[in-house]
């Protein structure tokens, strides 16, 4: 295993001169806002010999700062980053003399038992703590609890009250410093500010590099638009907050658009994880214990594992990330401009100085896009008349990426409306609307009918196609003075086929867009029609008889159609004759089991051996007949159903048309 010994040589060399290192300031170069709500700020400058920077936070940010900080300084291999833990119980702990609880006189020189303290009261006393006591002391006849400090002094304890003495010192110098320093942890823990220190030894004169990702403000943009003249004018306006505690001074600043993945970690405050607890590994008696039977496996061989010593720092990754961490082109009237990866960076041609706490806006787009006056129906709902938005239709062709922003809209000089813009990606083409065009209105009608296209049967099963024409007229109107360039959205329906107009000049991910110019006082009507398919599968088996009667008649089946449906009729028409057939002998059998029964009731009441009695039994002997004879006709008529059911079915199984 190789040795890390070069490196804890370094560290303690660190160590040895954080005391003796130059307190030095970078200020902040470059700032880059991102649309993500946060920014990365860059400090440089030149610094000489070894040098500590204190770098200032907010609470909030400090664990960010600890995420993204990285440091480029090219004299230096061993910097180290310090600073306070959020452990404040833990740290006052620590210390000789804990205030932790904001604990009282009484309580402090309690927890020092032992400890040598200079008193006034009011002469000077010098002793050892022995301890405090409360006791109930009466004065004007009402009780109180009152606190006396114990201390051992000349061979003797004495016992003064707290409230006599006028001041406490303590002789040892390292209590009196861990005091002073647990003053200092408690003043530093209640402010919203959180120092990081770095340490660069080195015995150089450099440029020096440091850049952090913090939470900012998200840089908002509003952009103007006037339509007033042929050529359009376009501008786009940053509204950026300095909301920080520093000031921006000579700063380049640069305004990210896009979309980067980002989170905070808690990585300030130290964390500890829950270990079990194990039992003491103290030698006692054996224990008495079975074993089951095993089976051989192969063992793993031990495996010798070599750890590599890194590098502190990639220098080449922290060059390419301080130098340069967002791209720069050539100047312009207005910001630079380029892309960065997937994101866009605009980042103004002059630095800019903010002071603190304060906001400002700076132009970051400018030019002439391509842009027509339309008027858009979105949405008309059928039977009532509406008016179409006045908007534009504006192509991205400024050769920028544009984040998404509200739009102030001027046309003949003045004031128009206010639109919205989502992201606005190069060359691409958007409609924005500002207002409502009243000259134009537009109401809807419609229609929708089913129309014969095919039908089929394969085993047994008739599948009929059909199409379903759902018409739309548009009635449109424009009472202006001037021609209208129209926008029509009509909103497609899934699996539907446009059959008219022909064509559409473009299509969203829930209409077709329709576009053409309606003159001046005209009114005209714009159809659309869409055909979508409809599909039917029936077994031919579970129709009625009366049913594919009627089907076997429908003029649009072809012939070969009909005429199998009429068979399938016939052979279903013998079905329902041998199952009417069927019906009619069980209702006979079961009328002469019902006499049957009558007869022998009968019987019982007037004897076997009367007259009536025995007619009735004659008649009881031809009924047994008759119902056996019933028996055997019912069996007959069930498999003359049988047959006609298996000659229904062999034919629409084997059908195929």
């Amino acid at each position: 295993m190789r040795t890390k010994l070069p490196f804890l040589l370094s560290a303690l060399i660190v160590g040895s001169t954080m005391l003796s290192a130059n307190e030095a300031k970078l200020p902040i170069k470059k700032i880059s806002l991102f649309s993500s709500g946060v920014g990365y700020f860059e400090r440089g400058g030149e610094l000489q010999g070894d040098a500590k920077l204190t770098l200032p936070f907010e609470a909030s940010a400090i664990n960010d700062a600890l995420k993204s900080l990285i440091v480029y300084d090219p004299a230096t291999n061993a910097p180290l980053v310090s600073y306070a833990s959020d452990e404040l119980q833990k740290t006052l702990s620590s210390l000789k003399i804990n205030l932790f609880g904001n604990p009282n006189i009484a309580s402090i020189l309690a927890s020092l038992r032992g400890a040598e303290v200079e008193i006034y009261a009011p002469d000077k006393i010098t002793g050892k703590i022995i301890g405090v006591e409360t006791k109930t002391v009466f004065s004007n006849d009402q009780a109180g609890d009152e606190s006396f400090l114990s201390l051992f002094t000349n061979n003797q304890i004495q016992v003064i009250a707290l409230k006599e003495i006028t001041s406490y010192a303590f002789t040892d110098t390292q209590i009196s410093q861990d005091l002073s320093r647990a003053l200092e942890i408690i003043l530093n823990s209640k402010q919203n500010s959180k120092d990081l220190h770095i340490y660069l030894p080195s015995s150089k004169t450099r440029a020096v590099s440091i850049g952090y990702v913090i939470p900012a403000p998200v840089w908002k943009a509003a952009y103007r638009l006037d339509l007033t003249d042929k050529k359009p004018f376009f501008q786009g306006w940053a509204i950026v907050d300095n909301a920080g505690d520093t000031d921006w001074k000579d700063v380049e600043l640069s305004l990210v658009v896009g979309r980067p993945v980002s989170f905070t970690q808690p990585l300030y405050t130290p964390y500890f994880l829950n270990r079990p607890v194990l039992p003491l590994s103290i030698a006692g008696f054996a224990q008495a214990q079975s074993y089951e039977s095993g089976y051989k496996e192969l063992a793993m061989a031990d495996v010798a594992y070599e750890v590599e010593q890194e590098p502190m720092m990639n220098k080449r990754l922290l060059s390419r990330a301080a130098n340069a961490p967002l791209p720069v082109s050539a100047d312009y009237d207005v910001p630079k401009s380029q892309s960065a990866g997937e994101q866009f960076v605009f980042t103004l041609k002059n630095p800019i100085t903010l002071e603190r706490r304060q906001s400002a806006m700076f132009p970051f787009a400018q030019g002439n896009p391509k842009a027509r006056k339309v008027s858009i129906f979105t949405h008309i709902p059928q039977g009532q008349s509406v008016n179409p938005a006045l908007g534009a239709e504006l192509t991205n062709d400024l050769g920028l990426k544009l984040p998404a922003g509200a739009i102030s809209v001027y046309d003949g000089g003045s004031y128009a409306g206010d639109a919205l813009i989502e992201f606005w990606g190069e060359n691409e083409k958007r409609f924005i609307s500002y207002g409502d065009d009243l000259a134009l209105s537009g109401t809807l009608s419609g229609t929708s009918k089913t129309i014969f296209d095919s039908v089929k049967i394969s085993k047994g099963v008739m599948q009929v196609s059909e199409k379903i024409v759902d018409e739309k007229i548009y009635s449109l109107k424009n009472s202006g003075k001037t021609d209208k360039n129209v926008i029509l959205e009509h909103p497609f329906i899934y699996g539907a086929k446009l059959i008219e107009p022909a064509k559409y000049a473009e299509k969203t991910s829930s209409a077709y867009r329709f576009e053409f110019t309606l003159p001046a006082n005209k009114e005209l009507k714009y159809t659309v029609k869409e055909e979508r398919p409809s599909r039917s599968g029936i077994r031919i088996a579970d129709l009625q008889p009366s049913a594919i009667v009627a089907f076997s008649t429908n003029k649009n089946f072809p012939s070969s159609v009909k005429n199998a449906l009429k068979e399938a009729a016939k052979l279903m028409d013998a079905i329902e004759n041998e199952k009417y057939k069927l019906t009619i002998a069980k209702r006979a059998l079961d009328a002469k089991i019902n006499e049957q029964d009558r007869v022998r009731k009968n019987i019982e009441a007037v004897g076997n051996d009367s007259i009536q009695g025995k007619e009735y039994i004659k008649r009881l002997t031809a009924l047994d007949s008759d119902i056996d004879k019933a028996y055997v006709t019912i069996d007959e008529l069930e498999e003359s159903v049988r047959k006609a059911n298996q000659a229904f079915d062999n034919y629409t199984a084997n059908l195929e048309i």
